[in-house]
């Protein structure tokens, strides 16, 4: 996998780290995380408290999924180096595929034998499925990709070419070696001009031992005859007037 690390040019003005020079240089066992834009220097910056940091590749992972949650090592960077690190484009989606691409043997270390789960976002999936209707209710190829070529906004979308040949990969249990290989395709279709950028695409782990079991299904009950209620009787040990906005008991007096 290539390794692109940042690079600075020393003789532009424009181009030199976002280092602040009055930032205090904390040690690590003082900072909150440690940002990893460029692991051959150290950040000094000021921003080492996590609301200032960055997951720079969660997104590809299942971010907030319950299948990462386990995993706490992830490459961070400080907003200021993270902005920094996407203003050249092009240079940062090889940057982010050669992160993903650490990042499996970083899983892999910390839970051997993960397998994962390859798939679309749900949005690529649609203009996917979209493509593949009108392809079967009698378009040509060509027609169905216009009908559903990229539209710019907020969110990327690949060419419809790059979708269906990523699509021949996708799928359940694969192991490191193949999503490594998935990895390096989406590197070559980038360097080659075919996607400007990363298509949305998740590689979810299935941990060993964390995997949760799917639900059982609830058993049907039938369904007993109702029972007439009996009158309540009034008891003096009554705590509805002692009960709070939030539910909670409240000592007497205190009404």
């Amino acid at each position: 996998m290539t390794d692109v690390s940042p690079t600075y040019d020393p003789e532009d003005p424009d181009d030199f780290p976002e280092d602040d020079p009055d930032a205090e240089d904390l040690p690590d066992s003082e900072r909150e995380f440690i940002c990893k834009n460029d692991e051959t220097s150290r950040c000094i910056t000021g921003q080492y408290t996590k609301v200032l940091s960055r997951k720079v590749i969660s997104d590809h992972f299942g971010r907030n999924k319950a299948c990462t949650r386990d995993i706490t090592d992830w490459p961070l960077f400080c907003r200021k180096h993270y902005q920094r690190a996407t203003y050249n484009k092009q240079l940062w989606q090889i940057r982010k595929l050669n992160l993903i691409f650490r990042q499996f043997d970083v899983i892999e270390n910390e839970f051997p034998g993960t397998t994962y789960d390859i798939h679309f976002k749900k949005s690529e999936e649609a203009r996917l499925n979209e493509y593949s209707r009108k392809v079967a209710a009698g378009k040509s190829e060509d027609e169905a990709a216009k009908a559903v070529a990229p539209v710019e906004g907020k969110h990327f979308e690949a060419p419809i070419a790059i979708l269906r040949e990523l699509d021949l990969d996708l799928g359940l249990d694969k192991s490191i070696d193949e999503v490594k290989e998935i990895t390096e395709k989406i590197l070559k279709q980038i360097t080659d001009g075919a996607t400007l950028q990363v298509p949305a695409i998740e590689f979810l782990p299935n941990l060993p031992g964390k995997t949760s079991s799917p639900s059982k299904k609830k058993l049907l009950k039938t369904p007993s005859p109702k029972k007439g209620r009996a009158p309540k009787t009034p008891s003096s040990k009554s705590t509805g007037g002692r009960l709070s906005a939030k539910g909670s008991v409240k000592k007497p007096g205190h009404n």
